[in-house]
């Protein structure tokens, strides 16, 4: 076989998947004996506990069965970017890196910068990237930490193609303690010459957003900052299209290109988010390159490994089955985690060991950031009929050089009324109508017949910063959920949209995300009322003594004994597992049901779902907490009250049972010892809820307020249980 007949990559399923489809046929045989038991047993009087107790379970068996889509077939690939160099080193396509912002306080513009020349300086030909930064708050303090940027990537793109620098990130990269270690007396005197050309920049920028003035001396190097000569607010301003750094030949380099782009806002004219803003980056970026090839990235995601759009060529320029593939997903990763991970911001299920689940079936979800694009898939096209020249869809013109009259005609292209009367976010670019953009568009991709591809470098591809607190935790993944349920209750909803174009499995695997909101219901009902029933003393599971006590000991320990093993198996550790097993509780009894509330409203019309933007900043105290893995509560926020009430009603239950039993011995709790186990392990489980309400006193504890609400509520639902079981 020649070397041009060999593939850009491969394909291993995970091993031993006769033992866990076998797992999970026991497993399925052990929820129709529960099926039965509830149903042969259910007793005459003080049923109503019962059958919420059933409905609960009947909801986990069908999270359950949908999420064995993930696990049918998992798989994991390897590419080989040393094949691709040899056979198309010459040939490689453009690539347009789209980078999208939206708030300078909330997410620093230094965090946008590191994020900018991280990419510019990619292991790639520099004369085949353009950057495009979206700033959808308009602001003058982005334009200047982005001019800033421009200048110094003159020097920082050259010296990382010099040296071959791995990390390409500044901010990362000049915080190795070794990185100029063992290396040449002009290498040393280069990297000490540009760190301290950093963090002068650095302590510029930065002091700039601090003041909120962007210096005079600067105003006057770019004629972009006329721009901002008028008031502009953050929901009220013109279009901007400003190129700070022209793509060609200087002094012998080539560097990339620039931009940045501040489409226009008017109150009363729908702006669709985040994917507005992409979608205006798609027509201004065609205007100017029209690459073939768009990499999406959050401000904060920077590139950590210099060679991830090599790696993601490997899959789109694979001879045998690069054309099938729409779009390649890598990841999403974090850095600054705690060593157990505290929030579960790793997010681990869903990428270590989900992601290779449903890369087994069509391919990953398009997470809204570090995913490489077809240029012609986002604008519409199916595998059958490629669209060569992907603008073609959106009507425009590609221009060969830049001026102020394309400057001008881009201009045009992110005013606020260009997309009236038109496809774009319906079948051209990204979808709108949900605050999740990013899965939508991923779901009515692959319904078009297009795959796509899950790429794991051993190196981190692009690394972000995940939110540093609790609240800002909850608040994202509500969102999200939010997001989620919003496409269940649409005509996309995965279970019948779609039918007879993506797989059974495909179809599952999104079904499982969009109905993450609903699990909530089957999460309270079984963190609420076994515990409430203890109090009753209504029991609603088996006695130790009998037989189907074994059934529901088998179910439970078996399902997380798994749970572990997967989790371990994909690099995780125990701990690491009970903090995602505890922010799983917390987000079912938080982010869920808040996100439920949002989504039914929204469908029927009472309100819109918003997107928040979470902050990237933590001050000192708390980061030293958090580098403690000591829980952040601290804002009197609504998302706490839930999984603190339930917290506190299954800590008076336990206390009732431990009551009863000193009183009483075994047989006066014998028929609650199951329920008074669900207890314990929840309130296990919300130990630091426990302990930020009532033994800190430290700026990150509960809140007085969140505190008193959430006793007072657990006590208004114990009185209320004792009196409807009275009468």
């Amino acid at each position: 076989m020649e070397s041009t007949d060999f593939p850009l990559y491969t394909t291993f399923e995970k091993p031993c998947l006769k033992i866990t489809r076998g797992f999970a046929c026991i497993f399925f045989t052990g929820i129709l004996a529960l099926v039965f038991y509830r149903i042969s047993y259910m007793p005459r009087e003080d049923y109503f506990p019962w059958i919420m107790v059933f409905a609960a379970e009947l909801g986990f068996a069908f999270i359950w069965a949908l999420e064995q889509a993930f696990r049918w077939r998992p798989v994991t690939r390897y590419t080989f970017p040393e094949r691709l160099s040899e056979r198309f080193e010459n040939d490689l396509p453009p690539v347009d890196i789209f980078i999208c912002t939206a708030d300078p306080i909330r997410e620093p513009p230094m965090n946008v910068v590191d994020t900018v020349l991280s990419t510019l300086a990619h292991d790639y030909p520099t004369e085949k990237l353009s950057c495009y930064v979206s700033d959808d708050g308009g602001s003058a303090l982005t334009f200047y930490a982005l001019f800033e940027a421009s200048m110094f990537a003159k020097i920082w793109v050259p010296f990382c193609h010099k040296y071959f620098i791995q990390q390409r990130c500044p901010d990362a990269y000049f915080s190795e303690s070794d990185a100029h270690q063992n290396k040449s007396l002009l290498f040393a005197t280069e990297w000490e010459k540009l760190k301290t050309m950093y963090e002068e920049m650095k302590h510029r920028i930065n002091s700039t957003v601090e003041t909120g003035i962007v210096p005079e001396a600067m105003r006057n190097r770019h004629d972009g900052f006329r721009e901002w000569s008028s008031g502009i607010t953050l929901g009220d301003h013109h279009s901007i299209v400003q190129i700070l750094l022209e793509k060609g030949k200087d002094g012998g380099v080539y560097f990339p290109r620039l931009v940045y782009v501040s489409r226009e806002k008017r109150p009363g004219c729908p702006h669709n988010f985040k994917a507005g803003a992409l979608n205006v980056l798609i027509r201004v970026s065609a205007l100017m390159s029209n690459a073939p090839f768009i990499l999406t990235l959050d401000c904060d995601m920077y590139a950590n490994n210099c060679k991830a759009l090599r790696e993601a060529m490997c899959f789109l320029m694979d001879p045998q089955t690069g054309h099938q593939f729409g779009y390649v997903q890598f990841p999403q990763r974090f850095h600054g985690i705690t060593k157990y991970d505290l929030y579960a911001n790793h997010l681990k299920r869903i990428f270590d060991i989900q992601g290779k689940g449903i890369d087994g079936a069509e391919g990953p979800i398009y997470v809204g950031t570090g995913c490489v694009h077809r240029r012609d898939v986002l604008c519409g096209s199916e595998p059958q009929n490629v669209i060569k020249a992907s603008i073609e869809s959106a009507n425009l013109e590609v221009e060969k050089e830049c001026s102020s009259e394309i400057l001008n005609k881009a201009t045009t292209l992110a005013s606020c009324t260009y997309e009236e009367n038109s496809l774009w976010g319906k079948k051209v670019g990204i979808m709108y109508g949900c605050v999740v953009e990013d899965v939508l568009t991923a779901f009515t991709i692959h319904c078009r017949g297009w795959k796509s591809a899950y790429c794991t470098p051993q190196r981190n591809a692009f690394q972000g910063r995940a939110p540093l607190n609790l609240n800002d935790t909850l608040i994202q993944h509500k969102r999200l959920t939010a997001g989620l349920f919003e496409i269940f209750v649409s005509k996309f909803c995965p279970f019948v949209y779609g039918i007879g174009r993506v797989s059974i499995t495909l179809r599952m695997c999104y079904g499982y995300y969009c109905l993450w909101a609903m699990s909530c219901l089957h999460i309270l009902s079984y963190g609420l009322v076994p515990a409430l029933s203890t109090l009753c003393g209504i029991s609603v599971f088996p006695q130790i003594s009998s037989p189907w006590f074994l059934l529901f000991g088998f179910l439970s320990l078996s399902a997380y004994a798994y749970n572990i093993v997967e989790f371990v198996m994909a690099g995780g550790s125990v701990k690491s597992w009970w903090n995602e097993h505890r922010m799983w509780v917390i987000k079912g009894t938080s982010s869920y049901p808040f996100a439920l509330i949002q989504g039914l409203c929204k469908s029927m019309g009472i309100s819109e779902v918003g997107f928040e933007v979470t902050s990237k900043v933590l001050d000192s105290e708390a980061a030293k907490r958090y580098k403690e893995e000591i829980f952040e509560f601290g804002v009197a926020s609504v998302m706490f009250i839930p999984p603190a009430t339930i917290t506190i009603i299954n800590f008076i239950s336990l206390l009732s049972g431990i009551t009863q039993f000193v009183k009483g011995g075994y047989p006066a709790v014998k028929g609650m010892f199951v329920q008074l186990m669900l207890s314990s392990f929840i309130v296990m489980n919300g130990f630091p809820i426990l302990e930020g309400m009532f033994m800190r006193t430290d700026k990150g504890r509960m809140p007085t307020s969140i505190t008193m609400f959430s006793i007072m509520v657990a006590a208004l639902a114990c009185s209320v249980a004792l009196k409807i079981t009275l009468y």
